[in-house]
């Protein structure tokens, strides 16, 4: 007789389980979401003006844009880099915020590739400074050695965001 209640009640355990509460027994209105915040940041720098054959030419202009979505601790947007030149990147970034730390995927594009790799942003109340560092590659992607020991760079001024 044991042995055939114990799978019985095993069996009325696991329904009872997973049957979870009825609509009538919690609030059935979704958990709130935190709301978005959007912030921007825009660096142009000029390079020193180019002398060619006797004309002074103005020098290069470069362009960092990032454009961040932060909801509660979650942050997706855009990372682009814009030299004049060559090499330009562009792509998404996704990831997590934590004590003004921001630790994403940066997945690009350049110069007619398709990369990953690990970034740093550290977001403060006049800007945000991106952070370097020994990278290596791990998960088929480009990330940091140590984060903790990344150096940020300049401050890059907010803007409004489109």
């Amino acid at each position: 007789m044991p042995r055939t209640v114990i799978p019985l009640l095993v069996a009325i355990m696991a329904f009872v389980g997973c049957s979870g509460p009825s609509a009538s027994e919690g609030d059935a209105s979704p958990p709130e979401q935190a709301p978005t915040i959007s912030r921007c940041f825009l660096q142009v720098t000029t390079g020193e003006p180019m002398v060619v054959d006797g004309d002074t030419l103005k020098g290069p202009v470069d362009s960092l844009v990032v454009h961040l979505d932060i909801t509660g601790e979650l942050v997706n947007g855009r990372y682009d880099w814009l030299p004049q030149e060559k090499d330009h990147m562009t792509g998404s970034i996704t990831g997590h915020l934590e004590n003004g730390l921001v630790t994403a995927l940066y997945t690009y594009q350049a110069e007619g590739t398709t990369g990953k790799m690990e970034v740093l942003f550290r977001l403060e109340d006049d800007g945000l400074r991106i952070g370097t560092g020994d990278m290596v590659e791990a998960q088929g992607y480009s990330v940091f050695r140590d984060p903790s020991k990344a150096v940020f760079g300049p401050l890059v001024p907010p803007v409004d965001c489109p």
